[in-house]
Formats: structure tokens, C-alpha cells, sequence
């Protein structure tokens, strides 16, 4: 093999190697100590580049490479095994530390806002409630529904909060003043799913009338209507691809929407 291909083969090989073509995770967290073997490490490698041993080279930035990963796989495995521990060592502890009263009929939906900071609830008696989850003290009711809220959801931007109530209806709240922005109607029954899209563009409901609609958030419209189950829709999810919706019913079976292929 002629000598400058095999140099060449070889400058692609340190290519291959180099931290920049391998490591694209977040950088783990090192010590000092750690962190100064590693950069003496990648400036001999450099060294020896410059200097045109390239074998040595590649045999540098693999060690690096083979070395900072198993640092890594360490790490990580140290971390998820504290914090499983730290919750099987919390469960054997568990009591109830807070009861949160105010609702003045059956509670029929429960969450936590993404921050961590509330909790939201949909109850029997018409309302939604956000409450102070350090505290326990119910900051804001919502009123607007005129039947039973079956479920509250929050929006991924923390935004609003999206109920689904007996009154055949969906609402669009704005969690910080607690105003009802959107009224979604055009279901014929309750509605006992509500999910909004990963892109966050649309809300996605299922109900009792048997179908399943997909609704413009910004808008309200109802932009499709999926019919199909021959009993009540009681649950909708969509795939984390987002490309399907996959919703359960009363009759005993699960369905898959998406686009149909030709």
C-alpha cells in the first residue's frame, strides 16, 4: 500500500477517534483531578499529531474515548442507583403529610403542574382548583363548566390548564389568571379523554358520543372527527412519534389512526 494512502487512511482514522466525532451527550461532571488527566491526555494526542506519529496518535484519542465513556457508564450508573434507592428508602416512609380540602363533591381528576409547585384538580362539583402543593391552600377555583369536570390536564408549555367536562364541552384556561379562554364545542357526550399534541398545536378528545376529535388549539375547530369504536372513547393517547392517535373504548378494543398508506 503506498505510503501516502496509508497516511491518509490514517488521518481519517484520528478523524473517527477524535472527542468532537463521538461525544455528543451532555458532558458528564469531573473532578479535578479527572479533568486535568483528561486534557493532559487529548495534548499528548495532539502532540504526537503534530509531530506525525499518527499511531500513536489514534492510540491516544482511543484511550481517551474508551476511557471517558467508562468514566461515564459510572457515573450514570451510580447516580440512577442513589436515586432508586432514595425512593424504595422513601416509600417504606410514606404517610399522608397533607390532606387538601375545598371541593364540595367527588374529585375526579388529579395532576401536578410541570414545575412542581401546584396541584390541579377537576371535581363533581363543577370546578377546577389549583392549589399550593407546599402549602396545601387553594390559590385559584376556576368556574365555568355547567357539568362535572372529568379530567384537567396542563398544557407542555405550563400555560394553561385543558378540561374535559360532562357538559360536552372543552375548556381552555390560562393558569396564571384563571380566565376560561376557549370554549371547544362538538362532542354530543361527556368527554372523559383529553391530551394535547407533542407540538403542542392541537388538543385531542375522546368521548362518550363514541368519536374522537381533533381540534385546532389556537383556533377551537374542530378540524376531523373519527368515528370507527362502537362504544364509548375512554382514553387517547398519541404515539411519541406523534404520527398516531391510539384510543381505548367500551367496546373492548383499542384503535390506531394515522394516515393510510397507499
Amino acid at each position: 500500500m503506498p505510503e501516502r494512502f496509508e497516511k491518509f487512511k490514517k488521518r481519517e482514522e484520528i478523524k473517527m477517534t477524535k472527542p468532537t466525532s463521538f461525544e455528543k451527550k451532555k458532558p458528564i461532571e469531573l473532578t479535578k483531578e479527572e479533568n486535568e488527566y483528561f486534557i493532559d491526555l487529548l495534548k499528548e494526542a495532539k502532540e504526537a499529531e503534530k509531530k506525525g506519529d499518527l499511531d500513536k496518535a489514534i492510540e491516544l484519542y482511543l484511550k481517551y474515548k474508551e476511557e471517558y465513556q467508562t468514566l461515564r457508564e459510572k457515573k450514570e450508573g451510580e447516580k440512577e442507583k442513589k436515586e432508586t434507592k432514595e425512593i424504595e428508602k422513601n416509600f417504606e416512609k410514606y404517610e399522608c403529610i397533607k390532606t387538601l380540602e375545598g371541593h364540595e363533591g367527588y374529585v375526579f381528576s388529579v395532576i401536578e403542574s410541570h414545575d412542581g409547585k401546584y396541584i390541579i384538580s377537576g371535581s363533581f362539583d363543577r370546578t377546577i382548583k389549583i392549589w399550593n402543593k407546599e402549602t396545601g391552600e387553594c390559590i385559584k377555583t376556576l368556574k365555568g363548566h355547567e357539568g362535572y369536570v372529568e379530567l384537567v390536564i396542563e398544557s407542555h408549555d405550563g400555560k394553561y390548564i385543558i378540561s374535559g367536562s360532562d357538559d360536552e364541552t372543552i375548556k381552555i384556561w390560562n393558569k396564571e389568571t384563571g380566565e376560561c379562554i376557549k370554549t371547544l364545542k362538538g362532542h354530543r357526550d361527556s368527554v372523559r379523554s383529553v391530551i394535547e399534541s407533542h407540538d403542542g398545536k392541537y388538543i385531542i378528545s375522546g368521548s362518550l358520543d363514541k368519536t374522537i376529535k381533533i381540534w385546532n388549539k389556537e383556533t377551537g375547530e374542530c378540524i376531523k372527527t373519527l368515528k370507527g369504536h362502537e362504544d364509548f372513547v375512554r382514553s387517547v393517547i398519541e404515539s411519541h412519534d406523534g404520527k398516531y392517535i391510539i384510543s381505548g373504548s367500551g367496546d373492548r378494543t383499542i384503535k390506531i389512526w394515522g394516515e393510510k398508506k397507499e
